[in-house]
């Protein structure tokens, strides 16, 4: 009886390992860069329907953006709801989808995932107009992939504020040069 013990536990350890369900990672991936991609595409449509089909629609819901001078935060769902009603409402015609998503790293887990990127949106001519990092946490639920974390970081901000600190100091110093320059006598 000992002598098939072993081989038993062991066939029922194999058995129990076999039925686990392997997670296709890269299919995976392509599922979040698809509801990252249709939250931005149903913002710029103005399809509050749509966009909140992408978001874990409870209290856990984070949204944050910032930039060098400002910051924004909704926690839950019905202040993130009311936020986007509110911006779709004050700004109802539907745009062209400016963005291009770069560099994604993307890990994923048995029912949760994180993805980083970068988002770079164009104007009609083509010119870079923003640049941001992306960092957003999604939950599988029900089989479907949901936004519940959202982080946004505006790069462009950084450089502007450099650039409009780098045209003050010019303008300090030609100040600073004018005041210094000798008078001319006769």
């Amino acid at each position: 009886m000992k002598k098939y013990l072993i081989p038993l536990i062991i066939l029922v350890v194999l058995a129990g390992i076999s039925c686990e369900e392997t997670i296709d990672i890269e299919k995976e991936k392509e599922a979040i860069k698809a509801v990252i991609e249709e939250e931005s595409n149903a913002y710029y449509a103005r399809d509050f329907d749509r966009w909140a089909a992408t978001c874990l629609q409870d209290e856990t819901l984070v949204r944050i953006g910032a930039t060098k001078s400002m910051y924004g935060y909704f926690t839950g769902w019905e202040e993130s709801s009311q936020a986007m009603k509110e911006a779709f409402e004050s700004n109802p015609e539907p745009v062209k989808n400016p963005e291009v998503k770069t560099n994604y790293k993307i890990k994923v887990y048995e029912d949760c995932a994180w993805a980083v990127f970068d988002n770079e949106s164009f104007n009609d001519e083509g010119e870079s107009v923003n640049k941001s990092i992306h960092v957003e946490f999604l939950e599988k639920i029900e089989g479907d992939w949901k936004i519940v974390y959202l982080s946004i970081i505006n790069t462009s901000s950084y450089d502007e504020a450099e650039e409009d600190e780098g045209e003050a100091e010019m303008g300090e110093a030609e100040e600073t040069e004018e005041q210094t320059e000798p008078e001319e006598t006769e």
